[in-house]
């Protein structure tokens, strides 16, 4: 899809992009009940002091804490930068990657490591940067990285609405577990990080024997999660290794979206159809609960691994069969911050973002604390002593 397409795509999925160009606050901030069920809440701010406001009344905490994700255009969709264009570059761009940088890439700690790694340097991985500083996040949804504004539309970004979506692991019967919030040990975050490295179609077989590398190396769940190779994200929270992610509070959500058939059944093209159905409206959590709550039970008794097949989904394209993978393909509204059953978003205007940053350098929020690197150090020492003079 063109960006243009992308852009009416997002409004319609976030609710309130329609909305956007109105100069009246109430009418953007009213409630929008979306075609999916999800309500929508979104709150304008024109300062810093109304963003303080906003973050002091969300419930946090070091075992359940909120995330946040700055995008200066609104009208983004909520999609990873390798699964945005074509997912079938996916293993392209890490197997390029991996060959240039082998002493890296094998120094690392796992697959998702790897994955923290590429996305620190700037290529496209199956990750969304989240932030648990939310001043980093404002700063990013008011100001594009100067450093690549050569090859982005920067006037686009700084007339559009920006936009902080907000992230938290829901809690189970009222009551927070800590074991929910994940880290790179994670087995089906392991699950999800290798996926990046198959092909666009790959078998569970294939699969199950790089996940079998990280978990030689130590991992806490007794099982893979069939449902999360379909269609899931996971919250990561990674080591704080390098300047960046320490001074971002740098976090993760890693993301799967595949459709799943059997090879071997000549009937496959509607035989993935349901059983991608079935698998996303289960609640079960292993392959052997999963058959045993479905019609697929006994199917899943002849099914060898490597008859299990998988095909990276576009995510978002209206070609997709099945409908949550048009409209919410990582199933993020699982973790979207809500109150009272409503998600909270923030929204700021166009015309406030130069302001807002520079209330943030007050804070030390600037470029070169976002981004610790020398050369963007560099830059910003330029900026402030030969231009701002």
């Amino acid at each position: 899809m063109k960006n243009n397409e992308l852009f009416d795509k997002a409004k319609k999925l976030k609710g309130y992009g329609s909305f956007l160009k109105s100069e009246n606050k109430k009418n953007i901030e009213k409630i929008v009940t979306l075609k999916t069920g999800l309500k929508v809440k979104p709150t304008v701010i024109k300062t810093l002091r109304e963003y303080f406001d906003f973050i002091s009344q969300l419930e946090t905490s070091y075992q359940n804490p909120v995330f946040y994700r700055g995008q200066t255009n609104a009208n983004y969709l909520l999609s990873p930068n390798s699964l945005r264009i074509d997912p079938a570059n996916e293993n392209l761009l890490i197997e390029s990657f991996s060959r240039r940088f082998s002493n890296e890439i094998d120094s690392c700690h796992g697959s998702m490591a790897k994955l923290v790694l590429m996305q620190h340097f700037g290529l496209g991985t199956r990750c969304l940067d989240i932030s648990e500083n939310p001043l980093a996040a404002l700063y990013f949804a008011c100001q594009p990285y100067k450093k690549f504004r050569k090859f982005n539309n920067s006037q686009e970004e700084e007339n559009s609405w920006g936009e902080i979506t907000i992230f938290r692991e829901p809690v189970v019967d009222n009551e927070i577990k800590p074991e929910k919030l994940k880290t790179i040990e994670s087995s089906n975050v392991s699950v999800m990080a290798n996926t990046a490295f198959m092909e666009n179609d790959f078998s569970l077989w294939h699969l199950g024997v790089r996940w079998k590398e990280d978990v030689n190396q130590g991992h806490d769940e007794k099982y893979i999660d069939l449902k999360s190779i379909v269609r899931g994200s996971l919250i990561v929270r990674v080591p704080q290794n390098n300047p960046r992610i320490k001074n971002q509070q740098g976090a993760f959500i890693v993301v799967n979206a595949n459709e799943i058939w059997v090879e071997k059944d000549e009937s496959y093209e509607s035989y993935w159809k349901d059983l991608t159905k079935c698998i996303i409206d289960s609640d079960g959590k292993s392959f052997a609960s999963l058959a045993s709550k479905s019609k697929w039970k006994e199917d899943f008794k002849r099914i060898k691994t490597w008859e299990l097949k998988f095909t990276k989904v576009k995510p978002y394209d209206e070609s997709n069969e099945i409908e949550e993978f048009k409209t919410d393909p990582f199933e993020l509204s699982r973790l979207f911050y809500k109150k009272d059953g409503v998600q909270q978003v923030v929204l700021i205007h166009p015309d406030c973002k130069k302001t807002i940053v520079k209330e943030l350098e007050r804070f030390n929020i600037t470029e070169d604390f976002i981004y610790p690197d020398m050369d963007t150090v560099a830059n910003e020492i330029n900026e402030r002593i030969n231009f701002r003079r």
